[in-house]
Formats: structure tokens, sequence, C-alpha cells
């Protein structure tokens, strides 16, 4: 895939960095942006960089032309020289005959910015530095507004009454407050406002005094809810904070945040209210801009993903989960080198991003990452730190972009070169390879062994043609015809293919020829010389040696076959034919694939017939049907045929019929079948669960109980939630454990066989299970007694009633139980009016960990047990179940059973 290429005027140039400055080999400044003019005045062009700037990060003393490019692809922050020096952070790129530098001013305040006269028109678009400014500086004054506001309160709280004297103490501190400030009655009233909040409301103070904030601001825009909010604050005597669209005098409004505060007296009273009223209107467009942005970020094809400052995931695009199969959920709080990270992702990328990302700096990198199912992808990642106004960090932002198939291509490509290359050197035919001019380009070891030339191919390249054609024209028996030939073919252009010449000891040469085109352009000219004196005496004693080979073929015990390359029948020795039923003649010109092997065997013969084409001989069996219909099993050995050439076209195969054996095989195979069942689920055991799995969920849920008992008055009701949902969480690993447990005790319990009154095993169950007042649970008929296990039986008929309590959706759950009696084993059913289940999974609700519900608790592993208990005792189960109606399950249990 070709590299994207861009091209940038100036004048987009600064519209998109307004403060870059372009430098060239020298360090001399050639250009600079506008807004980078106006807070550096005194910049001018074709003057050295070194005279008006100073590198501090990284530290460089002495700045040359020589040193520069160590300056590249790091974070880079400069120090301009003189007294009002100015701070930039941003980072070089190299330019086909210089350096750009990108970046930003690096203000610790709106008020830096005002002092250097900037505007908002003087930063790029996307230029988050005066947003965060702004929030930073607006927040910094509503904590100092606030903090000051209520250590006067404190104050307040501790003395007997208000007096005047502290009032207008109160007064005049509210204001200065440049939100507005208003002091109510405990029922509300205004009874003294600040300047500010008649600025803001365009009402003077006298038609102030006396109305309600409500009355004030209320407007047709205005959130009902929240105004009910703050009435109901005031009748019960409660701080309050709240947000809405607050009305103006003239035909206009803001939105403004509104947090009042009751002062009690020493009774606990309320003597009085005090509020402030913030315009947060820009704060709340930016909030705006904030979600837009996030918008695009979410629809960018590329996969983005935000980090905290120690790296831990916060926020990532759906183009990220789509790459890496994972959820939302997993990669929260996760780190990316510990989820995508594997064996094949190189040590020396992961340094060089751990070492960027804790120094803070930009980093651009092609790393291997991993999917959830393990498959690896190459992506190229981009990613740059962001920054507080005291420059600490706070988050890193993150673009990936999936190069997988450039990968691909471009290795294919070096593989492809570097297999020419050695194909090239290696080939037994001498290559040479001129110029349109008839200059050396390319010449092999072959072609001067073969003409006796005494040099390195390398020390070839680039002499002329027609002097080695003299050189060694006396090799040929005709030499002056050699030349003239030579002449005539470069003339005429055309491809020449095995063109024989003789040399005069007797070997014989075929010479090839090919004109090499890019596009329509002549590129240079291919020649081929290749040695074929031995392949020509192979040639006339093949005839004999085929002939006596032919007499052991025929004679051989075991069948052989020869195929051409599209499977076609060439030869067949009697053996074969005996094994298949056909006689030879019946067997050449046929597809051997169609004679013998079925939908099932054709995968295997393909896949083989692929190795023998690329020159690997293998082993196999294959089930095959013979001419009578007859299914056999043989034993094929197969290696690719050559030619005289060395191409492979076709296949030679000895045959074995193995029948017998497999038939043996199968034998030993159904006495094995019960060890291997039980060893599996010995193993399956071992890997899944340990009875040690609930201590640690213990432990954890007694911290959590711990942290909210100690912490019951401090935590606001979203930490409460998101303890809940920890417990929860908790109490689902230890029902999932639970049911692992139950789940391998099935086949691994001793079986304690006696006579069990089902009648008794369900009224247990219905005890021990939890069923809602709204859900009854009725035995349609009286159950039979059957002579089996109690424990797996309790187990059976617990999960299959649970199941079916935990999703009725009705105002009347209804569950039954009921069952058939036939001659030779009996049906249970339990039939509810719950959920139904869709057809698409009810072929997977038996599997285990298979759970379609949308209940948190559920684990996926009952049916499972119901499923493997039936199966112990060789019976069945399945359900007939429609969506919003209900479902009713089957169980078919042997009257007389033993153990599966």
């Amino acid at each position: 895939m070709a590299d994207l290429q861009f091209t940038f005027t100036g004048p987009t140039l600064n519209h998109i960095f307004p403060f870059y400055i372009l430098i060239d080999e020298n360090l001399t400044i050639k250009s600079f942006g506008n807004s980078m003019a106006k807070i550096m005045p005194e910049l001018e062009e074709d003057k050295s960089f070194t005279t008006y700037f100073t590198i501090v990060r990284p530290f460089k003393d002495n700045v040359t032309p020589e040193n520069f490019k160590s300056l590249l692809n790091q974070l880079i922050v400069l120090t301009s020289k003189g007294f009002n020096a100015i701070t930039l952070r941003g980072q070089f790129e190299q330019q086909a005959n210089g350096f750009l530098f990108i970046g930003s001013p690096w203000f610790m305040s709106l008020e830096e910015v005002d002092n250097k006269k900037l505007e908002a028109t003087d930063f790029a678009y996307h230029d988050s530095l005066l947003d965060i400014l702004h929030v930073l500086n607006n927040q910094e004054k509503n904590n100092n507004e606030l903090k000051n506001l209520i250590e006067t309160i404190d104050k307040q709280r501790k003395q007997l009454k208000i007096d005047k004297d502290e009032l207008n103490k109160l007064s005049l501190v509210a204001s200065a407050n440049k939100n507005g400030v208003v002091f109510t009655y405990p029922q509300g009233d205004i009874f003294w406002c600040n300047e500010a909040f008649e600025y803001l409301t365009g009402f003077s103070k006298d038609e102030i005094i006396g109305k309600s904030l409500i009355e004030v601001g209320r407007g047709k825009l205005s959130n009902k809810k929240e105004i009910y909010k703050m009435i109901d604050a005031f009748y019960k005597g409660e701080a309050f904070d709240v947000e809405y669209i607050h009305t103006k005098k003239q035909k206009g409004t803001f939105r403004s945040k509104i947090t009042g505060q009751p002062i009690l007296d020493s009774r606990g009273l309320v003597l009085q209210y005090f509020a402030i009223i913030e315009d947060v209107t820009l704060e709340k467009e930016r909030e705006e801009q904030l979600v837009l942005l996030s918008s695009i970020a979410e629809k960018n094809s590329n996969p983005v993903l935000i980090s905290d400052k120690d790296g831990k995931i916060e926020w990532v695009n759906s183009s990220f989960l789509e790459l890496t199969e994972y959820s939302l959920e997993e990669v929260i709080k996760q780190r990316p080198d510990v989820l995508l990270h594997g064996p094949e992702t190189d040590s020396k990328t992961i340094n060089y991003l751990n070492e960027q990302i804790k120094n803070g700096l930009p980093f651009y990198c092609e790393i291997i990452n991993y999917t959830k199912s393990k498959q690896k992808y190459w992506v190229r990642i981009q990613g740059q730190a962001l920054h507080d106004e005291y420059g600490k960090i706070k988050k890193y932002f993150t673009i990936q972009e999936d190069i997988s198939f450039e990968k691909e291509f471009s290795q294919q490509l070096i593989e492809s070169e570097n297999r020419l290359n050695t194909l090239i050197a290696n080939l037994q035919s001498g290559i040479l390879f001129e110029s349109d001019h008839n200059k050396i380009l390319l010449v092999n070891t072959k072609f001067c062994s073969l003409f006796e030339i005494d040099a390195d191919p390398e020390v070839l390249k680039g002499l002329d043609c027609e002097m080695i054609a003299v050189g060694v024209k006396d090799y040929f028996k005709n030499p002056d015809q050699f030349l003239t030939r030579i002449k005539e073919t470069l003339e005429q252009k055309e491809i020449v293919i095995a063109e024989v010449v003789e040399l005069t000891d007797g070997r014989i040469l075929e010479r090839t020829f090919i004109p090499i085109y890019k596009g329509e352009r002549l590129d240079g000219y291919l020649w081929s010389y290749e040695d074929v004196t031995i392949k020509k005496k192979y040639r006339e004693s093949l005839e004999a040696e085929r002939e006596k080979y032919s007499n052991i073929i025929a004679n051989m015990n075991m069948g052989l076959l020869e195929v051409d390359s599209h499977d076609i029948i060439k030869l067949a020795n009697q053996s074969f034919a005996e094994m298949s039923g056909y006689t030879t003649d019946e067997l050449l010109g046929h597809k051997a694939s169609e004679l013998f092997l079925n939908e099932q065997s054709i995968a295997i013969f393909e896949e083989k017939i692929k190795d023998r084409s690329d020159g690997l001989s293998n082993s196999y069996e294959i089930a095959v049907n013979i001419k009578t219909g007859e299914e056999k099993h043989w034993l094929i050995s197969g290696a690719p045929n050559y030619n005289v050439n060395g191409e492979i076209i076709g296949s030679i195969g000895i045959h074995l019929d193995i029948t017998e054996q497999k038939k043996l095989e199968h034998q030993k195979e159904q006495l094995l079948k019960r060890l291997e069942i039980q060893n599996e689920r010995l193993n399956e055991y071992a890997h899944m669960v340990s009875h040690d799995l609930k201590s640690p969920l213990r432990s954890i849920h007694a911290l959590i109980t711990w942290i909210k008992e100690d912490n019951e008055k401090l935590f606001n009701k979203e930490t409460n939630r998101y303890f809940e949902l920890i417990e929860d969480k908790v109490e689902k690993m230890d029902n999932l454990i639970q049911g692992i447990l139950m789940y391998s005790k099935v086949d691994s319990s001793k079986e304690i066989t006696e006579k069990i009154d089902l009648n008794e095993i369900v009224e247990n169950c219905i005890t021990i299970i939890h069923i809602p007042e709204h859900v009854a649970v009725t035995i349609k008929k009286k159950l039979p007694t059957l002579e089996t296990d109690r424990f797996r039986m309790q187990q059976l008929f617990q999960n299959l009633i649970s199941n079916a309590v935990n999703y009725i959706d009705k105002k009347e759950g209804l569950v039954e139980i009921s069952y058939v009696e036939n001659a030779k084993d009996y049906v249970f059913s339990i039939k509810d009016n719950g959920q139904g289940i869709d057809t698409k999974y009810q072929a997977k609700i038996f599997d285990l960990f298979q759970s379609f519900s949308d209940e948190e608790k559920a684990t996926g592993i009952g049916l499972a047990i119901v499923k493997r208990i039936i199966n112990n005792y060789n019976g069945d189960i399945w359900i007939e179940s429609t969506v919003g109606v209900g479902t009713t399950f089957f169980i078919k249990l042997p009257k007389h059973h033993g153990k599966a």
C-alpha cells in the first residue's frame, strides 16, 4: 500500500500550526507563523535560529547543524532569549531541505495570554490550550470564592447571632465576588444581592429585593426539575446545587449554576440562606464541543484510546473494540501493554514506549499486538501526553492504525526479492542481464563457470556486453556465427526460447533471450545459457531404464498409482487394480479422486495434493469406496513426480489396504472410551476449579463490607452503587465456582444407589429454592420411585426448577412438574410460563458457561450439570419453547439404568 502524500501551502500550514518555525539545514530561519510573529515581533527571516532561541528540553548547550537531528522524534521545549522570554512546547519534523517546528506557547494562565495580546483567532482550532486555561482559571476562582464563603459561614455558625457589623463585613466579601451572590430569608425571599448578580440578570437591586431566586430567573427554557429541586431544598432547610437556563431582564438568557447553603443558629434552625449564581455558559459550550470531539473520535475508522497518567485505559472508540475483539468493560482500567502484547511483540519497541511514556514524550512506532482470540496484528501507534497548566501529565491520547496488510505485503516483497536473488545466484543456468545500452547489470556464478571467466560476478557489472561476447566467442564451434546471431537478436528484440548452440569441447547449450520492459519502455535484455549435454544423454537412456523398472512395478504386492498434476491416472499396477476392483483399462484416463473418494475424504486428499505440488512427500490414511461400493481404508505413501527438467508433473503413490487393522483399532477405541471420558473430565476439573478460589472471594466481600461500614457517611450514591456492583460480581463468581464444583462432582462422586421417592426430592427442592410469592410450583401427578443416586436427582430437579422460577416474567408465575411412564423409561416434564427461549439458542443452552439471559447472576452451569447427569444415566433431555409464552423441559430416564 503506497504511503499517503500531503501537500501544505503556506496559508494552510499557518492555519493549522500558527506558531510554526521553518529552518533550513544551516539552522537559518526561512519562515514562521503569523501568531509566532505576534508574540515575538523581533523575529526575522534569514537570521540564525540560535540567535533567538535556547533549547531547554532536552538541554543542548551548543546546537549545531551536525547535532540537530538528535532533536527529532521527541518533545522539545524552547525558550526565547531576552527579557520577556517565551516558552514553546512541540516537536521538530525533518523536511526535504531543513526542519519544521510545530507546537504552541506554554502559558500557565490567561493573564500571560492577555499580556501577549493574543486572541482566540491566533490559535489553531484544535489547540486546547485556551480551553484548559479558561477551565482551570474559573475552577480556581470558584474554589477560592467558595472557600472564602464557607469559612465565613463556619465562623457565623459558632456565633449565637449575626450582628450588623458582621453582616456588613460578609456583604463586603460577597460584593467583591465576580459571581452573583444573594442572601435570602429562610422562605427564599432575597434581602441582599451583590452588583455581580445585578449585572448577570440585568435587574436592579430594587427589582430583585423581596423576590425569590425562582421569580428572578425562571423562564420558558428553565429546567423545571432543577427548580423544584431548589424549592424542595428551601422547604427542608438543606443545601442545594442546581443548574438551569436563567433569564435576563432584556430578552436574554445564560446558563446558571446556583449553589445554596443555609446559615443555622445555635439550635440548628435556618436563619437565612446565601447562594452563589455562576454564569457557566462558556463551560457548557466547551463541554458540548468536547462531546462533539468525542463523537468524532468514536466514529474514527482508526482505533483511538485515552488512558490516565499511569497508562490505564479510560476510553476507547468502537474501532478499537472491533480490532481487538474486546468489550468496553474488558478494557477499562487495563494497561494496553498487558492487554495486547504477546510472544512476538518486540521487547525493544516495548522499552521505547515505556521510556517515552515515563518521560511524558510523544511516541511513534510500529508494533505487533494480539486480539482477545490471540490473533496477532501490526499497528502503527502515534500518541502523546496531555499536560495540565503546571506541566504535569494528566492523560495520554493514542491513535493506532492497523498496518497488518501493509506489513504482510512488504514482507512478501522482501521475501520475493530475496528468493529471486537466491534463485538467480544458484540457478544451473548462466544468467546475464544487460541494459538497453549494452552494459552488464547482473551476471551469476554459473555464467562465469560456463565460459571459464575467472572473476567475481560483481566485478563484471558495468562492463560492455560486446566485449564479453568477443572474449568468449572462441568457446563456440562457429565464433563468427555466434557474434552475428547475437547482433541479429538484439536488433529484432524478439523472444528466443531454447536456441541450441554447440561448443568446441562437445558441450551443448540452450540459449534463451527475453527483452525486459517496464510499461512501454525497454529496460534491458535477459540472456540465459543452460548446459543440456547431460540432459540429452539422460533422455537417450531414459527409455531403457523405464522398461527395466516397469517389470518390477507390475509385480509389486502393494498397489502403485501414478497421476498427473490434474489427478488423471497415468499408470496403475496389477496389485492396485485388484485392491480397487477395477481393471487397469478402466482406471487409465480417469480422475482418481472421482473414482474412490467421498465428501469426507476429498478434503484430506486435496491437502496432501497441495503438499505434493510444493515438492513434499507424505504418508496418510484415507477412507475410499472401491468399485463394488464397499468402504476400504488405505494407507498411502505419496511423493511428487518430476520430469527431466525437475518440474513436478504429478505424483506417485504406494497403497496398502489396512481395512482389517482399522477394524481392530475401532474395537480398541470402544474399550478405552470410558477411560478417556473419565480422564478428560478429571483434567477439566483440575484446570477449572480449585476450592482455594473461594477464600479470596470471601476476603474481598469482607473488605468491601468493612470499607462501606467505615465510610458510610463519606461515600456518595455513585460510590455506593459501585460497591454494590462489586458485591454482585463477587457473588456471581462465588456462584460460578460453586456451580463448577457441583458440575465436577456429577461424575467424580461415588454413586450410592437406593430407592428414591422423587416426590420427596421435588418437595425438598421447593423448600430450598427461593420462590417469589407470585410464582406457584405444583406437582401435577404423583411422581414415581426410582432406584438411583439421591445427590444426582437432587441436583437435576433443583437446577431445572430454579431455572424455571428465575426466568418467569408474568405477574402470576406457574411451574408444573409431571411425567409419563413408558415400557422402558420415564419422561418427566417441567413446564413454566416464563420468557421462553429463542430457537437459535436452544441447541446451546446445555453447553458449559452458555447463558442467553440478562440475569446478572446467571453462570451458565446449571443446565450443563443437568445434561451431564442425564448423560450419566444414558437418558435424554430436550425442550419445547415459545418466546413470550414459556418453556417445557423433557427428561427421559430409563427405568433400569447403569452409568454411561
